[in-house]
């Protein structure tokens, strides 16, 4: 909220709260053997888009394009080794597969990261694995993997939403998770 809305006004102090917003979220991280950076939940560590590391990660890089910060910049090294893992259990946009991809795709639209292209092509490549023909076309299992789910935040609409943002040609992304591009600023009284 803090970066969209420095984005808006220009308003530099916006961006020290949403330092102070981060640094909160990262107290709770934790960086794995691999130098993997995880949310730590007390009895597991989670790499995701809703409750893990590379949702923090997200905000992070959005954060890094207005303001150098060392910490930063080394947690968010770290959690980009999060979204290098060739398996997770899940395939939906909060909680598995879908958000990482969301993330890597977020990454690659920055010239600074076109290293991340080989691994999002691959998480690409791998939905295939979490794909079920349904009536004649794909659909992915939900939280748990019960069920099908066409929902955004477990199932195939999530899906959806990720793979536009990595593969077409104009932004695809979850409302007020994008950078703003070409807004104008509102006055700072507002």
């Amino acid at each position: 909220m803090f970066v969209r809305l420095y984005e808006l006004t220009g308003e530099t102090a916006l961006l020290d709260h949403a330092a102070t917003a981060l640094r909160r979220d990262l107290r709770r991280c934790v960086v794995r053997p691999s130098g993997a950076m995880h949310v730590d939940e007390g009895w597991r560590t989670m790499p995701y888009l809703a409750h893990g590391s590379v949702g923090i990660g997200l905000v992070l890089d959005q954060y890094l394009a207005h303001r150098q910060d060392e910490e930063f910049a080394a947690a968010s090294a770290a959690i980009r080794l999060a979204a290098r893992s060739p398996l997770y259990v899940q395939s939906g946009l909060f909680a598995g597969r879908a958000g990482i991809i969301a993330y890597l795709a977020a990454r690659t639209k920055n010239s600074h990261h076109t290293n991340d292209r080989p691994d999002l092509a691959d998480q690409l490549r791998h939905l295939g694995w979490h794909a079920v023909p349904y009536r004649d076309h794909l659909a992915f299992p939900g939280e748990q993997l019960l069920r099908l789910s066409m929902d955004l935040a477990t199932g195939t609409a999530g899906v959806l939403l990720a793979v536009g943002s990595a593969l077409h040609d104009k932004p695809v992304a979850l409302p007020f998770l994008a950078p703003l591009t070409g807004a104008t600023k509102l006055p700072s009284h507002l």
